[in-house]
């Protein structure tokens, strides 16, 4: 079965620039290290994964349709149209775009209010039973897409995790189909969606596992022994639904590329590098 790699790129834009400590500086003394590392790791999980196909999808600049219906959907995220270019992860931004065209990698900006996420979701909903699947990022939301094809690999140099349906429900107490239920319950602070109060993690999992998924506990709260839990999940209804409306990907955004044109040539790697090192001033 032929392997599709498909990845979050601003989570590994903001991980390597973030992440590495050593500002790189090129000849121009503008900061590369984001450039360096992102190019570094995806390389290094190409020749892991060994994928047949390749697409990078990036956020674009058109904002997210969630935000019309929670208008605090991300609100704490940092704005950094004023920031300065040296801590401005962006400004790296066309420079690994520009090398993902040297070495022939698809990528992408998402349009229309769809996030990275819902596009990565269509390319899992069209090829899952086709092909095995390889999602890199950080981000927990896609664990509700692990299933026997497709997998969540969060690059962490030689403490990378690979979560397979095992792993998620190793980690987590609940089944990958459910995840996004969980995470409806107890909320997700780098979203700014709040959770259930008095429902953590255990209480959530305990819910799940004993009733299914969200639809299903609330229309079971009249069989919830605790009494405290009973009514904060029955004063929270609205707040479960929207998270879960939220979190939930459903796959609906319309593929930038068919999948012929995403095949990966192994051969554009050595031949790219030298134009790589030279254009971001490395060399």
């Amino acid at each position: 079965m032929e392997r599709l790699l498909l990845v979050d790129g601003h989570n590994l834009l903001f991980q390597m620039f973030y992440g590495i400590p050593a500002r790189i500086l090129g000849k121009d003394n503008k900061p590369i290290h984001a450039i360096v590392g992102f190019l570094g790791a995806l390389l290094k999980i190409i020749k892991n994964i060994e994928p047949s196909n390749i697409v990078v999808i990036f956020d674009g600049e058109s904002g997210s349709d969630r935000v019309e219906i929670n208008p605090e959907y991300k609100a704490n995220r940092m704005d950094y149209t004023d920031i300065e270019e040296s801590d401005n992860p962006f400004s790296q931004l066309e420079d690994i775009m520009k090398s993902l065209g040297y070495i022939d990698i698809r990528y992408f900006e998402t349009t229309n209010g769809f996030e990275a996420d819902d596009v990565i979701a269509s390319y899992v909903k069209m090829y899952r039973e086709k092909m095995k699947i390889f999602i890199v990022s950080n981000d927990t939301d896609f664990l509700q897409l692990v299933d026997k094809n497709v997998s969540l690999y969060v690059y962490r140099g030689k403490n990378t995790i690979i979560y397979d349906e095992e792993k998620v429900f190793q980690r987590y107490g609940v089944k990958s189909a459910l995840f996004a239920d969980y995470k409806a319950l107890i909320g997700d602070k780098s979203d700014n969606l709040k959770g259930v109060p008095k429902v953590g993690p255990k209480t959530a999992t305990k819910l799940i596992n004993q009733y299914g998924g969200v639809h299903n506990i609330l229309e079971n709260l009249t069989n919830i022994q605790l009494p405290s839990i009973k009514t904060t999940l029955n004063e929270n209804i609205t707040r479960v639904k929207v998270n879960l409306d939220l979190i939930k990907l459903t796959g609906n955004a319309p593929l930038p590329f068919l999948i012929d044109d995403t095949i990966y040539n192994y051969n554009n790697e050595k031949s790219a590098t030298m134009k790589i090192l030279k254009d971001t001033g490395i060399i």
